[in-house]
């Protein structure tokens, strides 16, 4: 199957971490107060930081266990979450919290993720990687975002509409088959793919 190679090495990247993966921190620090000379909202600084420095995607992670969920719910709030009695949502503190949802910039945040990951042992073929399209959060949120400038990450406070998801990343091939049918009875124009060992397959 041809693919663009490009992209999915993008998209591979985020299940390692480098020494050298997040920008210097010096000059990070330096690009974002240089967005507050003329601030308007936290959303359209933020908006000016994506075009500066080509950010494609919020990234979301999560127990691959959720996925179904979030493929007909979107990424909500943990107090927002409601569940019927044979559903069964994994909460992980690094993103998701009672009244807030973390989304990290997709060049500056896998350090952070896997030195968490490290310190909770999360095992790395139960997680997902969610990518969410900034303009579409843009359009489809009413409230102010929050910008962590020290993590180059951004808090939502409502819930993210599954609308918003261009693509998901996974490693449990039982989970991606599982999403793949989601996606497909949903009619979600949503890009799946399934790593494993270095290969990369796609949801067709």
């Amino acid at each position: 199957m041809k693919t663009d190679k490009k992209k999915l090495t993008d998209k591979l990247l985020f299940w390692r971490a480098d020494k050298d993966d997040i920008l210097n921190e010096n000059e990070l620090d330096s690009f974002f107060k240089s967005l507050f000379v003329n601030a308007g909202s936290e959303k359209e600084i933020v908006l000016d930081l994506i075009k500066k420095r080509g950010i494609k995607n919020f990234l979301f992670y999560t127990d691959i266990r959720n996925i179904g969920y979030i493929l007909k719910n979107g990424i909500q709030p943990t107090q927002q979450i409601a569940l019927n009695e044979k559903e069964e949502y994994h909460v992980w503190g690094y993103h998701q919290k009672q009244d807030s949802i973390n989304l990290d910039f997709d060049i500056s945040s896998r350090a952070h993720f896997w030195k968490w990951a490290s310190d909770v042992t999360i095992d790395t073929n139960k997680f997902c990687v969610i990518g969410i399209d900034p303009e579409k959060l843009a359009k489809t949120t009413t409230k102010d975002w929050i910008f962590d400038r020290s993590f180059a990450m951004i808090n939502i406070i409502e819930p993210i509409h599954f609308d918003t998801i261009k693509w998901i990343l996974i490693r449990d091939e039982q989970y991606y088959n599982y999403a793949n049918k989601i996606i497909k009875e949903l009619g979600l124009e949503i890009e799946l793919y399934l790593s494993q060992d270095g290969l990369v397959k796609i949801g067709e």
